[in-house]
């Protein structure tokens, strides 16, 4: 304390009213003498991690276009707000275009911990976890970083979607989404990609990575969808080599763009190709044909997110975990039956 007194200019006794809560300083002094001892090392992360727990605040930060673009994410934010609400928290919400520098709450210490929600970069999440608060990610799973993740069971929904193709008839079967893009596209890839290597032979094909490439589009479709640039995923469909007889499409915004663009090449949907998303977004039972899709229990994921950081407040060295949530087939009109 003496050196801090001595760095400021004041007294031994107004930093220790400052540093141990107490009356007798003024707001501006108390916060001169705490970042004064937190630059000094005066707090050793134990205390810090105690301090930041005692306030009522969870951090959340989610890109804006992932808000803006698609009610996926506002769904799982009305569930992080509501379960915080029962839990007693408030939520302070970074709507952000890029996520490269750490929050201002975070900083200041009026968070008691963080949710990511969506994309994230490894080296963010690296620097978010150097602040040593609780974290949980939602939607995004981290190959580099050990992190608490809540999770859609992506794969198992695409292969069940597929199956549900294969059992109606279906046998050329494409699929439509960006393996760039995220983790979770690339997990429902691969849940479709288990779906077809399962066939007793690949229709025709030597191997399964060659009836893929025949029939799909896995670059670039995203930006185009994000852009609604119909135009573009006309001109993907049509750079395909053969054109499938249905396509299993990474989320339903994808689906939407992709009915859109075979529209504008004369097709019909579901008469000439089947189309199938996954999100089960309200865009699914909006537009025409009403989409099969699989449904991702969007707020429940904000909910677990919110149960996870508090447990995972009192509970710092146990094993991070993936929680995996269920996800069910919705049946409507974009297949033929």
């Amino acid at each position: 304390m003496k050196d801090i007194a001595k760095e400021l200019n004041l007294s031994v006794n107004a930093v220790s009213l400052a540093l141990n809560d107490k009356t007798g300083v003024g707001k501006e002094t108390r916060n001169l003498i705490i970042n004064k001892a937190e630059e000094l090392g005066y707090f050793s992360e134990k205390t810090r991690y105690k301090k930041a727990l005692a306030n009522k605040n969870i951090c959340i930060l989610i890109k804006t276009q992932y808000f803006r673009n698609s009610d996926f994410y506002s769904k799982v934010l009305l569930g992080v707000e509501a379960e915080a609400k029962r839990n007693g928290y408030e939520i302070l919400i970074n709507f952000t275009d890029e996520l490269i520098s750490v929050p201002d709450c975070v900083k200041e210490g009026r968070a008691c911990g963080l949710i990511s929600i969506g994309q994230i970069s490894d080296e963010y999440l690296t620097e978010l976890k150097k602040q040593g608060l609780p974290i949980v990610v939602v939607d995004h799973n981290s190959m580099a970083e050990s992190i608490d993740c809540i999770l859609s069971n992506n794969k198992l929904g695409s292969y069940r979607v597929t199956r549900l193709l294969i059992d109606s008839g279906y046998r050329k079967i494409g699929f439509f989404g960006d393996l760039n893009y995220s983790m979770s596209i690339k997990e429902r890839f691969f849940g479709y990609q288990e779906a077809i290597h399962r066939l007793p032979s690949v229709f025709g094909y030597p191997d399964v990575s060659r009836y893929v490439l025949a029939y799909s589009v896995l670059e670039d479709v995203e930006q185009s969808v994000i852009e609604h640039d119909v135009g573009k995923i006309v001109s993907q469909v049509k750079s395909i080599r053969r054109l499938p007889q249905a396509f299993v499409c990474s989320n339903d915004d994808a689906a939407g763009q992709l009915i859109l663009a075979l529209r504008r090449l004369g097709y019909c949907i579901p008469e000439d190709i089947a189309v199938v998303g996954f999100d089960n977004t309200a865009l699914s039972n909006a537009i025409s044909p009403r989409l099969t899709t699989v449904n991702v229990h969007k707020e429940f994921m904000g909910q677990v997110s919110v149960q996870r950081l508090i447990w995972r407040m009192s509970h710092r060295d146990e094993p991070r975990e993936n929680i995996l949530l269920d996800v069910e087939i919705v049946e409507r009109d974009s297949i033929n039956k």
